[in-house]
């Protein structure tokens, strides 16, 4: 694993954050008038070795358990390619629109991402890190590979993603993605292949996406993990690709989105077939 190495100076980072001091608040209105805070913030820089990933911490002291350095590397670690995040800040404060969320659907914002590899992380602690960069990270994925990751839209009336732990549908398909990127990434190889049974649609778009990405990744850059994820990337692909293929081609009346993903789905055997198994 990379290690931290020195801290490379201090910077300071200018962001907008949630005001929970403020609520509870009236109504949507209300909240933006009293609910978020502008905050110019000082952080320590750490730039670790083998990475090209910038590493903020606050140089305050926390009023919490916030993860360390080491916790934020470990986090990295456990994603496919780390150099997706060119920027990682752990801030001290709430997401701009948690006060609200926290009031009207009981909802805490851990983090947030964006397409030039920031990820902001907020009151990250040492047991919440690492599940939270891989959620950003599979966002990240999302933004990088968005001719693959457009059409998880097409799914959303064929195949409905449930979350695992509330047995609720998700809707909205950024979250689907997200969560069930985690998933696929993280879990054991049994479960995995439940999920690409579950939801072959989902997963062979999200499995392609990461198989893509992977294939991409030059051979300097692979990191001790690479070929776990490479070969991860494949399974998803392969067997995903195989249930959903089959499913769609049952369909007796085949809509223009349903053909696109047919093809879509096909395209694995070639893909198999210049990369190998």
């Amino acid at each position: 694993m990379p290690q931290p190495g020195k801290e490379k100076g201090k910077v300071k980072e200018g962001f907008l954050c949630g005001n929970p001091a403020a609520a509870p608040f009236e109504d949507l209105d209300d909240f933006y008038n009293r609910g978020q805070l502008a905050h110019l913030e000082e952080f320590f820089v750490y730039e670790p070795e083998e990475l090209i990933t910038k590493i903020l911490v606050p140089v305050k002291e926390p009023d919490y358990s916030r993860a360390s350095i080491e916790d934020a590397l470990n986090a990295l670690a456990l994603t496919p390619d780390p150099d997706f995040v060119v920027k990682l800040i752990l801030a001290d404060h709430a997401h701009p629109m948690t006060p609200w969320l926290q009031q009207t659907q009981g909802m805490v914002v851990m983090g947030e991402s964006s397409a030039d590899g920031v990820i902001v992380l907020y009151r990250p602690s040492s047991s919440s890190i690492r599940q939270s960069v891989v959620h950003e990270w599979c966002n990240l994925l999302r933004i990088y590979r968005s001719n693959i990751s457009e059409l998880f839209s097409l799914t959303e009336t064929l195949e409905n993603f449930i979350d695992l732990e509330t047995g609720k549908i998700i809707d909205d398909q950024r979250i689907a993605w997200n969560t069930l990127g985690c998933l696929l990434i993280s879990e054991q190889e049994e479960t995995v292949f439940s999920l690409c049974v579950r939801f072959p649609l989902k997963a062979a778009i999200f499995g392609r996406a990461l198989l893509k990405s992977m294939l991409d990744v030059s051979d300097f850059r692979h990191t001790a993990r690479f070929q776990f994820f490479l070969d991860r990337a494949k399974f998803i692909d392969f067997s995903a690709s195989k249930v959903g293929f089959d499913a769609l081609k049952k369909f007796p009346d085949r809509s223009s989105s349903i053909e696109k993903l047919i093809e879509f789905l096909g395209e694995q055997d070639l893909l198999r077939s210049i990369h190998g198994n």
